[in-house]
Formats: structure tokens, C-alpha cells, sequence
């Protein structure tokens, strides 16, 4: 837990740019069905390797590891250009103005990560580089994660974002297909519109 100290302190920091839902789904409308796709892409990975690895035979943390790198292949394979290693080897994908981080979720909504100082400002949308040098540190940082029961099934995907080292929204795949369709809808209205002037004006002439 931060003291009152370290959390005064945090806040003389800079904050990076707000993000709010509505902006994210629209800024990364091309590029939400990918996350969604590379996580089918990971599950499928997943479940053909773990099997080679018996139960009794896997150590502390091995199946979110093994998952986590699962999850880094599909959205390497879906973003060649886009991703790079940061600091302490964390991958992070940069989406158009977002920093992308990859991380199970708890039960809240919140990354299973360890407590440290890096994490906290994270957490908190302080500005400060994440990379070996310096450069995004507007940009805000989401959480693209998921959640796994005591059965081991991997389930509930979605992308978060924290700030205030709380969860402020989350965009599930629902949320992106029914953003999807509204678009269609919108799009078909406006087209339809002006063929109807257009006829019209046709038969004032006429």
C-alpha cells in the first residue's frame, strides 16, 4: 500500500491524457476486433500446449505464463509493426495514441500485479517513460486482459483502464460488436439520405 507521502507526491507528477470509452472505441475501432482475435488465437495455442506439460510437473505460475506468451504471439501476429519490450521486459503494444499492456485480471477488474513503484504510476496515469528511453509519455496506458476460475478456464476478455488505481471503464468484445453495428446502421442511414433528395429534387423538375 502507498503512504499518504508517496501518494501526495505522485500527484505533483503530470498526469497523462484522460481517456475516456466513448473516445477509445471510436480512436481503435480497427484495431479492438484484433485484441479480441489474437485472444481466440492464444486460447487455441494454449490449450494444444499445455497438455504436453502434466499437472504435477508444472511450477508457481506456469499457466499464466504460459498464456501471457500465448497472448504476445496472437497480437504480434496481428500487429508486426506495433509492439516493442519496455522496461523490466514488459510488452507493450503502442495503438494509436494508447500504450496496450497485457496482464491477467482479478476478480475487481484490476491486474495481478506485484505492488511496486513503476506499477503504482501506472496505475495512476503519472507521466513517465516506459521504454529504455524516453518518448509516450502522454499517451494513456489500457490494460488488455482476462480472467481465469479455479477450474482453469480462461474467460471474460476486455480492455481497462485504471486510473486512480481504480478500474474507470472496461470494453468487453459485446461492447465492440454492438459499436460495430451502430456504426453500420449510421453509415447506411447517410447514404440512403441523399438518393432521396436526389430523386426528389429529379421529380420537382420533371
Amino acid at each position: 500500500m502507498m503512504t499518504n507521502v508517496e501518494k501526495k507526491s505522485l500527484k505533483q507528477i503530470t498526469k497523462r491524457r484522460l481517456a475516456s470509452e466513448r473516445e477509445c472505441l471510436f480512436d481503435l475501432k480497427n484495431e479492438m476486433p484484433l485484441f479480441f482475435k489474437a485472444f481466440e488465437e492464444a486460447c487455441e495455442n494454449y490449450n494444444k500446449e499445455i497438455i504436453y506439460t502434466p499437472p504435477e510437473a508444472r511450477c508457481r505460475g506456469f499457466e499464466a505464463s504460459l498464456f501471457n506468451s500465448k497472448l504476445i504471439q496472437g497480437i504480434q501476429l496481428f500487429f508486426p509493426l506495433d509492439w516493442k519490450y519496455g522496461k523490466y521486459k514488459r510488452f507493450i503494444l503502442n495503438a494509436k495514441g494508447y500504450l496496450v499492456l497485457f496482464k491477467k485480471l482479478n476478480n475487481k477488474g484490476m491486474p495481478m500485479n506485484v505492488r511496486t513503484k513503476i506499477v503504482e504510476t501506472i496505475n495512476y496515469q503519472m507521466m513517465g517513460s516506459l521504454f529504455e528511453q524516453t518518448g509516450y509519455t502522454e499517451d494513456p496506458i489500457l490494460y488488455f486482459g482476462y480472467k481465469k476460475d479455479r477450474l482453469g478456464n480462461i474467460y471474460q476478455p476486455q480492455l481497462v483502464y485504471i486510473d486512480e488505481n481504480q478500474v474507470r471503464w472496461a470494453i468487453e468484445e459485446k461492447d465492440v460488436v454492438q459499436n460495430v453495428s451502430v456504426a453500420l446502421e449510421k453509415t447506411s442511414i447517410d447514404v440512403a439520405v441523399p438518393k432521396l433528395r436526389i430523386l426528389k429534387k429529379k421529380a420537382v423538375n420533371e
